[in-house]
């Protein structure tokens, strides 16, 4: 029999609707069982098991503190009131729970998880700034006097994506929670090739349900095909587009998500390649700091800064962006570069600046059409 155990029971329900079976040990410290935590991370038991018995995986070895453990370990049930008392169970501590939503968190921020790891990403980032809200908000009506109801805090701090994304005023012309592409360009407020383009790159995420021709007709279609797209294929494509109502709505979900890392595109990376050859010898940074902004590169010995922006840019606040050029352009030159141009096209660029002055090397109105993203130094 297993030396730990578990003295104490308790059905834990943080998210609203997934009822976590939750002990407190015989040591004082509190874990949940195997298929509890799971269920909290959003990943299947065996799913959780197998990642606990590589940890930590590839993907997110560069972001884990590599002096903290996490190991699934056996407790016999002392508890009465637990349906398993008597049995030895797999559990996981606080401490190793934290540390496993800590390693996705930060890895969703660089973009560094896997497809089939991006709804756990997705999960952990949004139970982060929940449970920091919960546990500010039980101290404080705790220290003022009252017994607060932590469960019933946590569950109203989660935040349902799905939910929101109605209270930001989407609405679905089909039944049963099913948009067509009208409904979802007019919220984001995008062309639909735009949107085109995003369901094309993500076809094996996002599946279309198609309409019959009485569906189409009673919301006055006159098209002999039509496809819908599930609310909560919605949200991904909500979450997946820097719209600005998508910005927003990431804002409210994954909180300050951003704090812990910066995402960085595959292009931004590619360019970061092909610049640090380019400027091998003349100090290049990357993700510098002037004043309280952050640039893409900084080349210290030409006293040049380079933003390398996508179709996201079209998004950005101008009034914001205005102050940020400002800023930089007091004491170095700036050129803001499209992330599809030719390596040519950027060194023309650089030749025309000059410190107090932005030089800009894209047009927003063709940023919508992107192309796969190329670069060869050698021929450019």
């Amino acid at each position: 029999m297993s030396e730990r155990k578990a003295v104490y029971y308790g059905q834990v329900e943080l998210i609203p609707g997934i009822v976590c079976d939750g002990y407190i040990l015989s040591d004082g410290s509190t874990c949940l069982s195997e298929r509890g935590a799971a269920d909290l991370l959003g990943m299947k038991h065996v799913s959780l098991r197998s990642v606990v018995a590589t940890w930590p995986p590839k993907t997110l070895k560069p972001f884990v503190d590599k002096a903290i453990s996490v190991v699934a370990t056996l407790a016999t049930v002392e508890a009465k009131n637990s349906p398993h008392k008597g049995r030895e169970i797999i559990i996981y501590d606080s401490n190793m729970i934290e540390t496993i939503i800590s390693a996705y968190v930060v890895a969703a921020g660089h973009n560094a998880l896997q497809k089939n790891q991006l709804h756990v990403g997705k999960r952990c980032s949004i139970l982060v700034p929940a449970l920091i809200r919960t546990a500010l908000e039980s101290a404080i009506k705790q220290a003022c006097g009252f017994s607060p109801n932590i469960q019933q805090i946590a569950q109203k701090n989660y935040i349902d994506v799905v939910k929101l994304i109605k209270e930001f005023g989407f609405t679905c012309s089909v039944d049963d929670d099913i948009a067509i592409k009208k409904d979802i360009t007019q919220f984001l407020n995008v062309p639909q090739s735009t949107l085109n383009s995003f369901l094309r790159k993500h076809q094996t995420d996002i599946k279309p349900i198609k309409l019959d021709s009485a569906t189409i007709r009673s919301i006055g279609g006159k098209a002999s095909r039509m496809n819908g797209y599930h609310l909560n294929d919605v949200t991904k494509i909500t979450l997946g587009m820097d719209s600005v109502i998508g910005i927003e709505l990431k804002k409210q979900v994954f909180g300050q998500i951003g704090s812990f890392a910066k995402p960085e595109t595959s292009a931004e990376v590619q360019w970061q390649k092909v610049l640090s050859e380019v400027f091998e010898g003349f100090d290049l940074h990357f993700n510098y700091r002037v004043g309280s902004y952050k640039v893409d590169f900084f080349v210290a010995k030409l006293m040049l800064v380079l933003e390398c922006n996508g179709y996201c840019h079209r998004y950005y606040d101008a009034d914001e962006e205005k102050k940020r050029e400002k800023l930089i352009t007091q004491k170095y030159s700036l050129v803001r570069f499209h992330h599809q141009v030719s390596l040519e096209t950027l060194f023309n660029g650089i030749l025309q600046a000059k410190p107090g002055t932005t030089v800009k090397l894209y047009d927003l109105k063709q940023l919508g059409q992107e192309m796969p993203f190329n670069i060869n130094p050698l021929n450019a």
